[in-house]
């Protein structure tokens, strides 16, 4: 490897591996070296993290959604224990998920308006040890996100409180699923699972099926880490 690559490489892991595939053609045009990683499998992140400091790479670019609370919280994993200083390129709006990642340590976020040539210099500050993310931005992003946390540990207390199978059986009211499909898939009688349900509303402290389902929603989009 020569003294110049480890400044011009950089790691791209794309959701959506065509994405990836347009994104390093871009940046291939434009100087750099892209190496693409296709998405960390669950259970394999130790070797999706050997490969990549096996790769020799710096700096890396995650492009993902992170309106979905499961990728949310893969990033957050991502970028959480290194090797590479990470950026974040996503569909989702400054707010609370932006500061999720930041905090957990990405050094920076950016929209996909971006264009080609603002990544490429965001990539370079990044190389360069800096960030893209103005201090404001981050700020601003961070404490959205600590206020939404502080908002949500309460609920996530709550939601604890439940049993492995009351939580399956909330699961799957949030799914849709009457209390007659879930007896049924669950071999039990409807008797069982609409006691589960009284137990499940009254550890939430909510008076019907509808606000405990509206509970476990936003413990799912707001607050990934909650028990799943």
């Amino acid at each position: 490897m020569s003294a110049e690559e480890p400044v011009r490489r950089v790691a791209l892991v794309a959701e959506r591996r065509l994405v990836g595939q347009a994104i390093a053609a871009a940046l291939r045009g434009r100087g750099l070296e892209p190496v693409l990683f296709d998405w960390p499998e669950r259970g394999g992140r130790m070797s999706f993290r050997d490969a990549l400091a096996r790769s020799g790479v710096a700096v890396g670019v995650i492009l993902c959604d992170l309106r979905s609370p499961d990728l949310l919280h893969d990033v957050e994993l991502l970028v959480a224990r290194g090797p590479l200083r990470w950026l974040v390129l996503t569909d989702s709006e400054l707010g609370p998920r932006w500061g999720s990642v930041l905090d957990a340590g990405a050094v920076g976020v950016l929209p996909t308006t971006t264009t080609t040539a603002g990544l490429v210099k965001a990539i370079r500050e990044t190389i360069a040890g800096g960030s893209p993310t103005p201090p404001a931005v981050r700020r601003r992003a961070i404490e959205e996100w600590e206020s939404v946390a502080d908002e949500q540990r309460e609920l996530v207390r709550r939601m604890e409180l439940l049993t492995h199978r009351e939580y399956e059986v909330l699961g799957s009211l949030y799914d849709g699923r009457t209390v007659r499909r879930i007896a049924e898939a669950s071999g039990v009688a409807e008797a069982t699972v609409r006691s589960q349900v009284k137990s499940l509303r009254r550890k939430l402290a909510v008076d019907s099926q509808l606000a405990a389902v509206a509970m476990y929603r936003r413990a799912l989009e707001v607050f990934p880490r909650a028990r799943r």
